[in-house]
């Protein structure tokens, strides 16, 4: 199956899925993105009968993601927390930063950044990873998401889409990210360029152990996001790769445990190869 003639980037974080003479594929997404995988993604989804996201994605699902991030009222601050050099320097960087609506139209098409004061404005009053996703957006001016892209795709195709959690779920992990990992994140702000460039090497290379060893502190990879969720997430997606022609589209984050649970049940794993 050649799933990737097109000239455009490859999209190498795909894994054929196996057992029994049924055959789905696994997809580890970026949920940020500087390039569009439609092509790719179209061939995919087109496929497939089943596709499968981790949780709701329609503008409305989304719309309140960023209502509930805002009201961050009962949480710590992280404005207060951060170094005030950390702040001057952000401050300095996204003074020119306006907000860019995503072609996928994920929930921070619903975020405005105003041009001055960045961290005043969206750091202070909010959840703690509302204030992290913001300003980590807006640093990266990234225009896509694979997950959202790809669940466009779906609802053009009429395909049958199906989630692996609720926005309660997601909101419940989003909360349980440690405060500290946030604000240590932050605080290396001046190593963030940096990370930003290795992330998109290794992930256009396809390369998981490398990415397990650039994103080690990363706010979301922590418990409440990978080690929690990704037991439920292979349960809800082996359901339906057990009847094959599935597509499941996870954060590329959580590849590696899903991959674990399916080949301790006796599936074959192979990436694909363009």
């Amino acid at each position: 199956m050649n799933l990737f003639p097109w000239k455009e980037k490859r999209l190498r974080t795909v894994w054929r899925v196996e057992k029994n003479g049924r055959v789905s594929f696994l997809v580890g997404t970026a949920h940020f993105s500087p390039i569009s995988f439609r092509k790719a993604l179209t061939r995919l989804v087109q496929e497939s009968k089943i596709v499968l996201f981790e949780g709701p994605l329609d503008q409305e699902s989304m719309a309140g993601v960023a209502r509930y991030g805002s009201r961050g009222e009962d949480s710590p601050s992280v404005y207060d927390a951060l170094d005030p050099a950390v702040i001057r320097e952000i401050n300095r960087q996204l003074a020119d930063r306006s907000g860019r609506a995503t072609t996928a139209g994920s929930f921070l098409d619903l975020i405005y950044v105003k041009t001055s004061g960045f961290l005043e404005e969206h750091a202070r009053g909010v959840r703690p990873w509302m204030a992290f996703f913001t300003t980590w957006s807006a640093f990266l001016s990234w225009k896509h998401s694979m997950d959202v892209e790809a669940f466009h795709i779906a609802r053009e195709l009429g395909k049958e889409i199906k989630y692996l959690e609720t926005i309660e779920d997601q909101l419940n992990a989003l909360d349980g990210i440690p405060f500290n990992r946030i604000v240590n994140y932050f605080n290396r702000f001046q190593h963030w360029s940096a990370h930003k460039e290795r992330f998109t090497k290794v992930f256009l290379e396809g390369n998981l152990q490398n990415y397990l060893s650039i994103t080690g502190e990363f706010p979301t990879r922590c418990e409440s996001i990978i080690g929690k969720r990704d037991p439920i997430f292979f349960q809800g997606i082996k359901t339906f790769f057990e009847e094959g022609r599935t597509t499941a589209f996870v954060g590329v984050g959580h590849i590696p445990g899903i991959q674990k649970m399916f080949l301790d049940e006796g599936y074959r794993i192979t990436q694909e190869q363009p």
